[in-house]
């Protein structure tokens, strides 16, 4: 099985193999496709556009036939993945954030959702808060201030190190679960001790593909 991960940031990868290793997966079952390009142009614009999604559709309509699954990893991105499907290609495309939003789901107590990019904000709120889930059962999701600034800037400790803090407060104010939202963020995890391990996506949708594979 070849999983194709469209990425828009280059960090990414190595977090998806380290996953991948973890799971026994062989060597060169991900290919990775970083496009930067494409969450900065939603960046500009607050959120994707009609414009911006039609043209990711594309994109993706050209990968279907060379992949057995591909993986949208951008938090931003990922509702492209909703309702996406062609005929006559039996590849399936997925959002690792939903994989990590259903296990949010399942999961009793309260729960903390944690995004770095303000541009997620709006479909890890959609994503995680659907109007079919009874208000109650809605986690809190919010935004690190700073985090996506230090991570654009290239400052990878600062990054995680207020990413592994803002798991560590919501924990101490009462989170039995934190989830971080974005497949950049899993890093910080190593950051955070063992009894406030947050949720994270990579080996996450990585199973979920090969259960559905």
């Amino acid at each position: 099985m070849t999983i194709a991960c469209l990425h828009t940031a280059a960090s990414n990868i190595a977090i998806f193999d380290d996953a991948a290793h973890s799971l026994g997966m062989s060597n060169g079952a991900l290919s990775h496709i970083v496009m930067p390009h494409l969450l900065a142009e939603a960046e500009l614009t607050g959120a994707m556009t009609a414009s911006q999604q039609q043209k990711l559709e594309q994109l993706l309509r050209s990968l279907t036939p060379w992949f057995d699954a591909i993986l949208i990893t951008c938090s931003t991105l990922g509702p492209v993945a909703d309702g996406f499907c062609v005929e006559g290609h039996d590849c399936p495309v997925y959002r690792t954030d939903r994989m990590l939003a259903d296990e949010v789901h399942r999961l009793p107590g309260k729960s903390l959702v944690l995004c770095a990019a303000e541009s997620t904000l709006a479909a890890t709120r959609a994503l995680f808060c659907p109007a079919t889930l009874p208000v109650e059962q809605h986690p809190v999701v919010q935004l690190i201030p700073g985090a996506w600034a230090a991570f654009k800037a290239g400052h990878q400790d600062a990054y995680l190190q207020m990413i592994a803090q803002a798991v560590a407060d919501g924990k101490q104010q009462g989170a039995d679960h934190v989830a971080l939202a974005q497949v950049s963020m899993a890093a910080a995890s190593r950051l955070c001790s063992a009894d406030s391990q947050p949720l994270t996506s990579p080996q996450l949708a990585l199973k979920v593909v090969h259960k559905f594979s």
